[in-house]
């Protein structure tokens, strides 16, 4: 209660002459009679010997009340903000006060009679000042007697908004001007209180009191103290309850039952009495709740602003929080962002499905332990294919943002591109293939080409984004090696080079299309290196070339040699179940103001980057890679569901990995050192030393195949489409040829040009076109930045292309 705290802790009072304090009271208590058309009844009520009353003193108190504004004009207050699960359960909540409002009709009436009881006995008589009280708070201060409080609620609640208002905007000179130690405070508050009245019901002046005054040490409002004490709702609130939370206020860490449960026993006792002198309770009530020890009436939750309560999905959560955060169409700016997300009360539902989460965090965190020798990561990360919600992402560490992470625990999301709180990402090895194979079908080549399987150094390669057209290594030419387990044949398909992942006949096919235009295809599927930031100035249209740098080779375009994300590579992946349809990875569902009104977010944003055709074709060319026991699957299938995937082992076996799909989800594992490039030989993986090579299929897919085979139990199966035995899958191309095969263009220019006229030109060249946003400092607004695939791209007729529309910078 602040009016008693104010006085008893204004160290002027103790030395200044009565004389002074007497007339800066009677100065005060004019101000206020002035307004309230009362100064004769109390003159006669309450009159003042001691002091002699002079015009002067009446004068310069009304002159000083005039002074003050008469309306209250505040801020909505800060709220804590929800982040919840799928399923709306609570994964975490983000306050800078931890307050969570609610209406009077949920707050229990035991609550509302003990804050009247002992704050201001006489709220439903005064009009906002309580003269008597007063006037008899006022004499005994300024004579140097007992302190006592003269403030009504309504003038608490006065004063806790201008300070709650001031704290909200960083404004100095306001917190001062709402704490300092003056009558001129005390008669700014009162008169506010009087025109606040006027305007507001009593019971609404009660409810924004409950919900503005703090009820523990960093509990603010009766809902968030309810639960940190009781773990219930105000609603649910008894006598003793009330009495107790009533009695915090009055010193929220004197009375913190938790850390002083005798002072805090006593003062409930007092509230009870005050209770049950003005006819709140009878005294049976008083004696039960008088009576009951502290400790047992307490249920403490503990509750901490942000992600390091969300147990496993503490990296969700931070990723949620990030997403947001960077989000323009949410708000404006970072810091307006950040505002909402710590004071906004918002509800923000999440993609995440806790049940499969759960599946993840066991299987990972059994797999490998979180304190296991050499630190070792493991992760799982799921994306629904056709919509870019995150369903899963789990990792086997606990979240901890604070400097004493210990062994086990860490703040970086081994998921998430760097940008969103992860690393730099891990080389993805042979799990990039895929991306070649789409590209080589694309440009109208078949699965059923045939290509060399010999291994020899290679010192060039169709790049036409570098210096010639070409990358150029004659001194340091490419030479991978294979590493399958039987003998090649001279030749084999193009099938059974992607089941078997031959590194040396993928070789042959880049060479046959082009590096910058393999690159630019798996970024139109949002697989990028993940230390490139997409949320910088002219990300969007940054071109191939300079996202690589000197990157831009062979072992990377081809063998997976660079660092992504496994949430990336998830959303990938996803595009080939959907039939090539590409969604940026949401995590988010929908975000709701305190009002319950939806705010606007960027949400999943999906569009059509792959003929239909191509997206099945690899499909079903990554369902025989798992189901035929002899390839790389290893014929590791998932019971009763169709699905595909491929391994991926990066350089020496550092990383490795398994990324596979059904029609519903698309799952990236990866297993290997967050800490850089570490042997995997001598870790321990479910209870078992790793010896001898470790591949994609050693770790990686095992996990991968438990856990979809537990998300999926029960769940129909929805297979691929059909394919033609012994089909073309795509075909139509020059098997043997050097440039891009019959049936492949080049994307035309359109830079500079109106979406609509941009639109034109690539339907004229045959193209399926659509359009998404991109920012630029360059490009004016609303004018095209570029293509992706980007202009010059050898692209087979009929294939998606998407124009990228400047929103400005």
């Amino acid at each position: 209660m602040s009016a008693i705290d104010e006085l008893r802790g204004d160290p002027g009072n103790e030395h200044r002459p009565v004389s002074t304090v007497a007339a800066q009271t009677l100065m005060l208590l004019f101000g206020m009679l002035a307004v309230c058309g009362l100064a004769g009844v109390l003159m006669a009520a309450f009159f003042v010997p001691a002091v002699t009353l002079t015009s002067k003193v009446a004068e310069e108190g009304v002159t000083m009340f005039d002074s003050f504004p008469t309306e209250l004009e505040v801020a909505p207050l800060n709220e804590s903000s929800r982040i919840e699960a799928a399923d709306g359960s609570l994964l975490a909540t983000f306050y800078t006060e931890n307050r969570i409002m609610v209406p009077l009709d949920q707050i229990s009436p035991h609550m509302q009679h003990a804050v009247v009881a002992v704050e201001d006995r006489r709220f439903y008589e005064h009009g906002g000042i309580d003269p008597k009280g007063m006037v008899r708070a006022l004499l005994s201060n300024s004579v140097g007697g007992p302190t006592q409080g003269g403030s009504t609620l309504t003038q608490q609640y006065i004063k806790n908004a201008l300070l709650m208002d001031a704290v909200q905007k960083g404004d100095k000179e306001g917190i001062a001007k709402a704490t300092e130690q003056s009558y001129g405070r005390k008669l700014r508050e009162a008169k506010l209180a009087i025109s606040l009245e006027k305007k507001w019901s009593k019971d609404e002046i009660l409810n924004g009191y409950l919900n503005l005054a703090q009820f523990g040490p960093s509990q603010y409002g009766v809902q968030t103290a309810s639960l940190h004490y009781f773990s219930k709702n105000a609603a649910d609130l008894n006598p003793g309850e009330a009495a107790m939370l009533a009695a915090i206020t009055n010193g929220p860490n004197q009375y913190d039952p938790v850390k002083h449960p005798e002072s805090g026993q006593k003062r409930r006792n007092e509230v009870l009495r005050d209770m049950l002198n003005q006819g709140y309770i009878d005294q049976p009530t008083f004696d039960q709740y008088s009576q009951q020890p502290v400790q047992d009436m307490l249920h403490v939750q503990n509750v901490t602003a942000g992600c390091a309560d969300a147990g496993g999905s503490g990296f969700f959560c931070d990723y949620v929080s990030r997403v947001l955060v960077n989000d323009p169409k949410f708000a404006a700016t970072p810091e307006e962002r950040r505002k909402l997300l710590y004071g906004g009360g918002l509800t923000i539902r999440t993609t995440l499905d806790p049940g499969k989460q759960k599946i993840a965090e066991d299987i990972v965190n059994r797999k490998v332990a979180p304190d296991a020798q050499k630190g070792f990561g493991h992760s799982i990360v799921t994306v629904e294919p056709g919509t870019g919600k995150i369903l899963v992402m789990a990792q086997n560490r606990t979240f901890n943002p604070y400097q004493d992470a210990g062994v086990g625990q860490t703040a970086i999301n081994f998921n998430v591109p760097h940008q969103y709180g992860g690393g730099n990402g891990f080389p993805v090895g042979s799990t990039y293939k895929p991306f070649v194979l789409t590209q080589y079908l694309e440009t109208g080549h078949s699965i059923y080409d045939t290509v060399a399987t010999a291994r020899g150094p290679k010192a060039s390669f169709p790049a036409r984004c570098l210096n010639r057209g070409r990358w150029y290594q004659p001194s340091d030419p490419w030479d991978p090696d294979n590493a399958v387990g039987f003998t090649l044949p001279p030749e084999q398909t193009v099938l059974d080079a992607t089941k078997f992942s031959v590194n040396t006949s993928y070789a042959q096919i880049a060479l046959r299309i082009d590096l910058c235009d393999i690159g630019s295809r798996a970024r139109t599927m949002g697989a990028v290196p993940a230390s490139f930031n997409r949320l910088a100035q002219d990300a969007a249209a940054t071109p191939i070339e300079d996202i690589y740098g000197s990157g831009l080779a062979p072992a990377a375009l081809v063998l997976g040699e660079q660092n992504i994300s496994a949430l990336d590579m998830a959303a990938a992946y996803a595009t080939f179940a959907s039939g090539g349809t590409y969604c940026v990875p949401t995590p988010i569902t929908s975000v709701a103001d305190r009002d319950g009104k939806e705010m606007p977010t960027s949400g999943s944003q999906c569009s059509q980057v792959l003929d239909q055709k191509v997206a099945d074709a690899v499909s079903w060319v990554l369902e025989q890679d798992l189901s035929d026991p002899r390839a790389t699957g290893k014929g590791m299938v998932i019971p009763g569901q169709t699905a595909g995937g491929k391994t991926g082992t990066s350089s020496r076996e550092y990383h490795t990995w398994y990324v596979g799909f059904t029609k519903q989800f698309s799952t990236a594992v990866w297993y290997g050192s967050p800490t850089g490039n570490v042997p995997p030989q001598g870790t321990v993986v479910d209870g078992r030393t790793l010896s001898g090579d470790v591949y994609g299929n050693t770790v990686s897919l095992p996990t991968w195949q438990e856990y979809m085979t537990d998300i999926t139990r029960g769940l129909p199966n929805i297979p691929f489409p059909d394919q033609p035995p012994g089909g073309s899958l795509v075909g139509g191309g020059d098997p043997q040829g050097d440039q891009p095969a019959a049936g492949g263009d080049t994307v035309p220019d359109v830079a500079g040009k109106s979406p609509e006229d941009a639109t034109a030109a690539l339907s004229g060249a045959g193209y399926q076109v659509s359009q998404r946003e991109g920012k630029s400092d360059r490009v004016p607004e609303g004018q095209v930045i570029g293509t992706d695939p980007e202009a010059g791209s050898q692209l087979a007729k009929g294939a998606p292309v998407s124009i990228i529309v400047s929103a400005g910078s």
